[in-house]
């Protein structure tokens, strides 16, 4: 049976689906029972397997938003697209996934913290030592 079908052309999206925001924040792949949408192919776990031209277009258009996201620590149920089952949050000194697998930058020490690499490559960002120094002097004590 015919039906009418009405061909669009594909508009830009202003931010990226809930999977892909977080497989480019945590380098993990969760698939669903249904509409997934990230980078995977439904089967492979392995993100680094999946690294190719569209997930590096989409770090580098994204990139700083998702990078101040991930440096304020700020819960991933404020991000646009979000799923409830997709939780993760970020912290100052620290770098997501894809900035250190989608970007060159210096080694990092075997037994030297993110905090300590991004002092010796002076990679801190505006203000982020001092968020950093915060929560470190208000978190609690390790055991």
């Amino acid at each position: 049976m015919p039906t009418k079908r009405t061909w669009r052309e594909r508009q830009g999206v202003e931010f990226l689906s809930a999977y892909q925001a977080a497989e480019l924040l945590t380098g993990e792949i969760h698939y669903p029972m249904l509409g997934y949408d990230g980078y995977g192919d439904g089967i492979g776990k392995d993100l680094c397997a999946f690294i190719g031209p569209v997930m590096r277009a989409d770090w580098t258009t994204h990139r700083a938003t998702l990078l101040a996201f991930w440096i304020s620590g700020q819960y991933s149920s404020e991000l646009p697209n979000q799923k409830p089952w997709l939780f993760y949050r970020g912290a100052p000194g620290t770098r997501p996934w894809a900035w250190w697998m989608l970007e060159e930058h210096p080694p990092i020490g075997d037994a030297e913290s993110e905090d300590a690499y991004l002092t010796r490559t002076k990679q801190w960002l505006p203000g982020e030592r001092e968020s950093f120094e915060t929560a470190e002097a208000s978190a609690p004590p390790s055991v």
